[in-house]
């Protein structure tokens, strides 16, 4: 992830107005040199000014990705969870049922694990699911770890 640009801070940090970095901009676009070197070459910043405002970037963007990348494990944690609790049959469906067995439907965009009571079907049966019906090609493990139950792969999509 990046961080704010350097021509964002400096007009935030009251370095240059708008004018003056609109010009610093084309010079950069037309040469090809950093933005930075051309503030300082311009003397529009001062070197040491220049640092602080990438180290500034630097820590803007570090933080932005450790935001992000938390966000993202609380993110997969929770459909982890969702996933297993779904899967998981209720208590009472268990002892009814037996555990069940899980599903494994494979789509353009990849796969669903789907949980249901009872037997599994048998191979070359067709099962419903939304969207119409498959045929199962093989009876496996689940493919979750640690889970007990049994896995009917439905044949891939047309």
């Amino acid at each position: 992830m990046e961080g704010k640009r350097l021509g964002e801070m400096v007009l935030e940090y009251g370095l240059l107005n708008e004018e003056q970095l609109e010009l610093a901009l084309a010079e950069h676009l037309s040469t090809g040199e950093k933005l930075g070197e051309v503030l300082v070459r311009r003397s529009r910043l001062t070197p040491s000014q220049l640092e602080w405002l990438l180290e500034e970037q630097a820590a803007t963007a570090a933080a932005a990705e450790t935001e992000e990348d938390a966000r993202g494990i609380d993110l997969l944690r929770t459909s982890v969870a969702e996933a297993e609790a779904e899967l998981s049959p209720a208590p009472d469906e268990a002892d009814a049922a037996g555990p069940g067995y899980v599903l494994f439907v494979w789509s353009p965009s990849g796969y669903a694990l789907l949980s249901r009571s009872g037997e599994p079907p048998a191979v070359g049966s067709e099962v419903g699911i939304s969207g119409g019906s498959r045929v199962v090609t093989k009876i496996g493990p689940s493919p979750l770890p640690g889970d007990p139950r049994p896995c009917a792969y439905l044949d891939a999509p047309d």
